[in-house]
């Protein structure tokens, strides 16, 4: 090979090299590691979140699996969505959007919070607590983080169907028959919705009586009909 050749393949190899070991330093510097982690929307620490998906200090940026950190998260039954994003330099975020108790059921001597979707929360503190209550569902049915038992599907979605305000006012929703399910009011006024059909219209109607309803005394013990929302009956 003439010593030009070989010269210059020399200095081609040495400038390889020369970027293999750039690149390589480059990458595993503090600007592509892990050196900070920032979460925001949960009631979690920053700590305990980094650990839940599976996020260490000095994790390479380039390496972290984002969907993969998300799932962790969202396994998690207070978790309803998170979103993990990488932010240079060395910097990850981590934001959730956590489930809130929109009633509570029963649990031996214990009430476990029920998400707006039906998912079991767990345990809560009842002090200073103002949650309707779900009954009919099986206690032996309740894992926490279950989203799927019928009976606080469909008691949480009634809840979920009344506004705020009308929500208040529910004591109770009782799912033991699937066809003849009950709201109890804190006084006493109870409305009959039958099955799950027309459940909307049934729950316009149910709105449109609380506020008539909302003076009358708890021993009226008035009982209002709305299983067919076309000809509501009130009775006592």
């Amino acid at each position: 090979m003439p010593k030009n050749l070989r010269s210059y393949s020399t200095t081609i190899s040495v400038f390889a090299l020369m970027l293999v070991i750039g690149a390589y330093a480059l990458l595993h510097s503090p600007f592509f590691l892990v050196q900070n982690i920032h979460a925001s929307g949960s009631s979690y620490t920053t700590t305990q979140l980094a650990k839940i998906a599976g996020i260490e200090i000095g994790t390479s940026l380039l390496k972290l699996n984002v969907e993969l950190a998300e799932s962790y998260l969202e396994e998690e039954p207070i978790i309803y969505r998170a979103i993990v994003r990488r932010h240079l330099p060395g910097t990850v975020v981590i934001e959730v959007e956590e489930r809130t108790p929109i009633a509570a059921v029963p649990n031996g001597l214990e009430f476990w919070g029920v998400a707006a979707d039906g998912t079991v929360l767990g345990p809560l503190n009842m002090a200073g607590i103002s949650l309707p209550i779900i009954t009919g569902a099986d206690p032996k049915e309740l894992v926490i983080g279950r989203k799927n038992l019928s009976e606080l599907v469909m008691g949480a979605s009634i809840l979920q169907g009344l506004a705020q305000g009308m929500r208040d006012q529910i004591s109770e929703v009782n799912v033991e028959s699937r066809d003849g399910l009950r709201l109890i009011c804190r006084n006493l006024v109870q409305f009959y919705l039958g099955g799950p059909g027309q459940m909307q219209e049934k729950l316009q109607i149910v709105a449109a009586f609380l506020p008539k309803l909302g003076q009358a005394a708890p021993q009226s013990g008035a009982f209002v009909d709305v299983s067919n929302p076309n000809r509501p009956v009130v009775r006592k």
